[in-house]
């Protein structure tokens, strides 16, 4: 699946690899194979026409100044393999651009997925997923609570992560101005 992202920038770049690094270190968890570059998601399809995907972002990123969004709290979501995350908080500004972007993304993808639709949507940030087990989920939690979270995200880009088959390598990015 490829997806249109932001990408984190420094420090919260370093920050994520850093929290992978020592989630391996500590508890043997990998770092998310599918979120190889840590972001967040707006949308996520099995395919898009890539020259019109390119244009949607460069037009939308040209229209949208930089803005901030918070972290917030340690977020499951529960299975037999739980993804763990940090929430992004749903600011004016994040809404507004999820707003735009959704309906002219549908127009150039194919099969996308429901969970992204706005109404669906809840954007964070991958912390792990594919590895941690239900057994693991408390002593990862417990140590996930005593490290800094509350982030203010500077979003700067719209990148289109691309899906080679072995891990999402950013293939378009715009910045936002």
């Amino acid at each position: 699946m490829h997806s249109v992202v932001t990408v984190l920038e420094e420090p919260h770049l370093g920050q994520v690899y850093q929290l992978w690094a020592e989630m391996n270190r500590l508890f043997g968890v990998g770092a998310p194979e599918a979120t190889a570059v840590p972001h967040f998601s707006y949308h996520v399809a099995p395919t898009y026409e890539l020259e019109k995907l390119r244009t949607v972002l460069l037009e939308t990123a040209v229209s949208t100044p930089p803005f901030t969004v918070k972290t917030t709290g340690i977020g499951i979501f529960p299975g037999d393999l739980p993804v763990l995350y940090l929430p992004v908080a749903r600011s004016p500004q994040l809404q507004a651009l999820h707003t735009t972007l959704w309906p002219q993304l549908q127009a150039v993808a194919h099969a996308s997925l429901d969970y992204y639709a706005p109404q669906n949507w809840f954007p964070h940030i991958t912390l792990g997923h594919n590895d941690i087990t239900p057994d693991q989920l408390g002593p990862i939690v417990t140590w996930l609570n005593r490290q800094p979270l509350a982030w203010d995200v500077l979003v700067t880009n719209l990148t289109l992560l691309y899906d080679t088959g072995e891990r999402h390598v950013p293939l378009h990015q715009a910045v936002l101005s």
